[in-house]
């Protein structure tokens, strides 16, 4: 259905609506969803993406909040009836014991809302980036993030959960420490203010934390009843081996299906995208073996990848990532910018694998950020 720009679309309004009741809870939408909202580019008869409020939400069921209190960066996420799991998990994974657990890498719920018009609750979590947005420069950087996503898969595993769809699109990363001054919910390369492009630090000098999303088909199985059985749900990933009969499949073990999923996302975003990860390709070809029952436990993929690293040299680990599909007109400036910025890394002993410090300090260090 076309909309005219000036208008907020259907499916935008009913944020619009719901806008009182989001501010009496503490937080702030943008400007397009507050009342008496007047779109700012007919005024100037200038093109509506040239302007802040001439950005539409691209998901109906998330939106982006600013909490008042603090001007914390925020999303609104409605919850499907149909993911009936979604809120029991998220609340499991953000109170004690695990919100402090270093290993555990599942987003941490903020807070829930009930809105008047959904039957369903609204989950309130920090706003975070696609874990490879911006793009990866080192191969030390890589590592640190496949170690965090394993490490965090390999917590929910040995809970006896299965996320079941733990793709590429279902990893992000928190920027509070490489965007201090935080950046465009819809435009991520601008400004709050949509003025200016957003500054932003390397992973290397600012690591990051990397998060896994979307809980709405993750599960608990109990290992009192047995192997863990479930009838199959397609997520991001359509290739899954076990699912190519689809909807005509038995029920499958899980958890071997979360393996392909990580091993398939290393495949296509780094193995098929970058030279030099041929240290991956044994430990992703066990991971995405169409038998599900010969994939590795979560346990064994780490432990196989953590010896895999630990025989990466610095000079490896520190080395540029060039793409297959890289310009070589842009290849010789990069790598340029590469080599004084990894002399400073090397002067300032800056680690080659840039992990981030442990959760109670990157929660001090967020809270100073934002």
């Amino acid at each position: 259905m076309k909309t005219n720009p000036a208008h907020l679309p259907e499916y935008e309004r009913s944020w619009l609506e719901n806008q009182k009741v989001i501010e009496a809870a503490g937080y702030r939408l943008r400007p397009r969803y507050r009342e008496g909202w007047k779109p700012s580019w007919t005024r100037w008869r200038l093109p509506r993406s040239w302007f802040e409020d001439g950005q539409f939400n691209p998901t109906p069921t998330v939106i982006d909040a600013t909490r008042v209190v603090d001007g914390k960066q925020v999303v609104f996420k409605v919850v499907p009836e149909t993911c009936v799991f979604e809120e029991e998990m998220a609340r499991l994974f953000s109170a004690e014991p695990h919100r402090l657990a270093h290993k555990n890498h599942c987003i941490p719920l903020e807070n829930t809302l009930k809105l008047p018009d959904e039957r369903m609750p609204t989950l309130v979590y920090p706003r975070m980036r696609p874990y490879n947005d911006p793009r990866f420069r080192t191969f030390g950087e890589v590592v640190a993030f496949i170690h965090q996503i394993f490490e965090g898969v390999e917590y929910m595993h040995k809970l006896h959960i299965a996320h079941r769809d733990c793709t590429g699109q279902n990893i992000v990363l928190d920027p509070s420490g490489m965007y201090p001054n935080s950046f465009h919910p819809i435009r991520k390369n601008r400004t709050l203010s949509y003025h200016w492009f957003a500054k932003f630090y390397t992973r290397t000098q600012r690591p990051p934390r990397y998060y896994i999303i979307d809980f709405g088909a993750t599960k608990y199985y109990d290992p009192a009843d047995g192997p863990p059985l479930d009838f199959a749900i397609r997520g991001g990933d359509k290739s899954v081996p076990e699912f190519r009969n689809f909807p005509n499949v038995p029920p499958q073990n899980p958890f071997p299906t979360d393996i392909y999923y990580l091993g398939n996302m290393l495949r296509q975003d780094f193995v098929k995208k970058y030279y030099g990860f041929e240290f991956l390709e044994s430990l992703v070809g066990d991971m995405v073996q169409d038998d599900s029952i010969l994939r590795p436990t979560i346990s064994v993929v780490a432990s196989r990848f953590a010896e895999i690293s630990a025989a990466l040299t610095t000079w490896k680990l520190r080395s540029r990532l060039v793409g297959r599909k890289d310009s070589y007109i842009v290849g010789p400036f990069r790598w340029i910018r590469h080599v004084y910025r990894t002399t400073g890394y090397i002067i300032t002993r800056t680690p080659a694998v840039p992990m981030p410090r442990d959760e109670g300090q990157s929660r001090d260090h967020a809270d100073k950020v934002e």
